[in-house]
């Protein structure tokens, strides 16, 4: 990369965002993708978007001076999971998606998606709004009530073994989970940070406020 940086993030075009958060999260040193009409999202805080990629059936083409790419309307990727792609071959190795959390539940979950693409990647990924933070985890991850009070842990692969929480109001110790299986949901901390890891499969992690 001939910016040498390592985050990138992505503001997709849900709207009715928190407009303090998105402001909060546009501050510090990354490569910021604008996913179609999200550049309406950057703007709305001051911030110009490094690269706009989207084919603007909903929104009109933006007249802004930095790198566009004008994708055809009909295509297999949504604009979102484009921009995820792009930002995955330009060899960034941590990307948080922003905005991408709407009224419409497919498009919801297409964005879900992405973080497993970026897995397999070997990128890490997280969706964050608000509300809530997703992220999947084959390894370990340690969080803290900073920005979220709750957080569930469920198993996205159909099966997650070796499952340990610790530090947290409910714990587990070495514990198999399926992915139908909810017993993982709204969980809490207990004034410390909590510790979650798995030794085989995938987790997908939520944190949350009310």
């Amino acid at each position: 990369m001939g910016n040498e940086k390592t985050k990138c993030k992505i503001v997709s075009g849900a709207p009715n965002v928190s407009i303090d958060y998105l402001k909060s999260k546009l501050i510090g040193d990354f490569f910021l993708i604008a996913a179609d009409s999200g550049y309406k999202n950057c703007l709305k805080v001051g911030v110009i978007p490094d690269l706009i990629a989207g084919d603007f059936d909903s929104s009109e083409y933006p007249d802004i001076n930095t790198e566009i790419i004008k994708l055809p309307v009909e295509k297999d990727d949504t604009d979102t999971f484009y921009c995820v792609k792009e930002a995955v071959r330009r060899g960034f190795s941590e990307i948080e998606l922003l905005c991408a959390f709407g009224s419409r539940a497919d498009h919801n979950y297409s964005n879900m998606l992405c973080i497993e693409y970026c897995r397999q990647n070997n990128v890490k990924c997280c969706i964050s709004d608000a509300k809530n933070r997703i992220t999947l985890v084959d390894d370990y991850i340690c969080l803290d009530n900073s920005e979220y009070q709750f957080f569930s842990v469920f198993a996205f692969s159909e099966k997650a073994e070796g499952v340990s929480v610790k530090g947290s109001y409910y714990e587990l110790d070495n514990a198999v989970m399926y992915h139908y299986q909810q017993f993982g949901q709204s969980n809490c901390f207990c004034g410390m940070p909590a510790k979650i890891s798995v030794k085989n499969g995938t987790l997908l992690v939520i944190q949350s406020n009310d």
